[in-house]
């Protein structure tokens, strides 16, 4: 892979976490491209989500619901088609971001990572020091779930 290409897309990624996202983007989601998604499905996950962080309380770090899981938000920003990056119980934030520097690969911000799921990739614990299998998948409610090590998962919004 080109290594400078890979330097681009981590700035960008920094960038979009510097960024932040507001929570209007976020309700927009529930319009995204129904070719992937159940609109329906897509519209009651986004509007719970939206519930959960409209009031401000939901910030990085703080667990929420995403469905039926519990979830910790880890970032949020409006790139690769990802509103926010999550994950489960079992999973740290610095992993979460070493499988999204691995699905962005050659992609453009503007590019929406659903495109390219279902795809399995190779990421980096920097808490465990070992290289994991995730596999990725996009969900009927438009929610791309990547999951794989031992019980990791990580969810892109």
């Amino acid at each position: 892979m080109n290594t400078e290409l890979r330097k681009t897309s981590k700035v960008l990624l920094a960038g979009i976490v510097a960024a932040g996202l507001s929570v209007p983007a976020l309700a927009g989601a529930a319009e995204s491209d129904p070719v992937h998604n159940d609109p329906a499905a897509t519209k009651a996950l986004y509007g719970q989500i939206y519930d959960q962080f409209k009031d401000g309380k939901v910030g990085r770090g703080d667990l929420f619901k995403l469905g039926e899981r519990d979830a910790t938000l880890c970032m949020m920003g409006d790139g690769y088609g990802v509103r926010a990056l999550a994950v489960g119980t079992n999973t740290s934030c610095e992993f979460a971001g070493a499988v999204f520097t691995e699905l962005i690969g050659d992609a453009v911000p503007k590019d929406n990572l659903r495109d390219s799921t279902p795809i399995t990739v190779n990421a980096h614990s920097p808490v465990t020091k070992q290289d994991y299998d995730m596999k990725c998948v996009t969900g009927q409610d438009d929610l791309i779930t990547c999951t794989g090590g031992i019980g990791a998962a990580v969810y892109l919004l």
